[in-house]
């Protein structure tokens, strides 16, 4: 068991995935309303002065942010951008999970003309996050370096494809024809903490099982603490040389959650 102190970094995201959990015309309802649910939680929490307030939400991919601004009152616009530059609500420069197939010159299209709108606003969309696809097509990288970003968080799908370079988290730079590099974080499945317990499990899957075995009939503090302990063994298993590991988490183990203020 390892004695050496880490700092987890909880990633509090909606998984997007159009079609995959419900009609297509739902889910668009739905993710829209998610970041609305998070503007009207946090104005409450600044009211109140409450713990609420420290909650942060990550908007995985920019077309959420478009269903969103479709329909929010003007009211709900000035919020999301006070939000986003208060640190409360994070912008991802990816548009969605796209597989290659996706044309290079539609996708630096479209990246550039949102990056541009928050670049008038005096925010700088320099990250993007990638989660549930495990290969990302050279053209994305050419459209990242074009437009600014400087930092890809990857999130794999283990069920279907193992730790790229044989370690389940790795920090390596991604290297263009033309010489330009992006960091790229090479990350753990984008419900990891969910799996681990950040977010209470009623019931085992076989994720958590996979990971962590069948349930002792723990407590939920006591089942995250021994999961945590378990997974940080795993990653000094394989070599892991930092003292923080990023953990992704949804509201609910499952594609297309809400946001949980219960995680903060």
């Amino acid at each position: 068991m390892s004695n050496k102190k880490y700092n987890i970094y909880v990633v509090h995201h909606s998984h997007t995935d159009i079609g995959y959990t419900d009609l297509q015309e739902t889910i668009l309802y739905n993710q829209a309303n998610y970041i609305k649910d998070v503007i009207r939680d946090l104005n409450k929490a600044y009211e109140e002065d409450s713990v609420i307030k420290d909650f942060k939400w990550n908007c995985e991919t920019y077309f959420c942010v478009e269903q969103f601004l479709e329909e929010a009152t003007e009211q709900e616009k000035e919020d999301f951008i006070k939000y986003i530059k208060k640190g409360n609500i994070g912008l991802s420069a990816s548009y969605l999970n796209f597989t290659d197939l996706v044309d290079v010159d539609v996708l630096d299209k479209r990246t550039k003309e949102f990056c541009k709108v928050y670049e008038d606003k005096g925010i700088k969309m320099n990250s993007a996050m990638n989660a549930d696809i495990n290969g990302i097509s050279l053209g994305s990288l050419d459209v990242f370096l074009e437009n600014g970003v400087e930092f890809l968080y990857t999130n794999i799908h283990c069920h279907h494809c193992m730790y790229p370079l044989y370690q389940n988290q790795k920090p390596y730079f991604w290297e263009s024809k033309s010489g330009k590099k992006l960091l790229v974080w090479n990350g753990e499945h984008y419900n990891l903490g969910n799996a681990l317990g950040i977010v209470y499990n009623k019931h085992q899957n076989f994720m958590t099982q996979n990971y962590f075995g069948k349930d002792k009939k723990q407590g939920h503090i006591e089942t995250l603490k021994n999961n945590l302990q378990d997974y940080i063994d795993l990653c000094e298993k394989h070599g892991y040389e930092y003292d923080f590991i990023p953990i992704s988490v949804s509201g609910v183990f499952s594609d297309n959650a809400p946001p949980n203020t219960d995680i903060i």
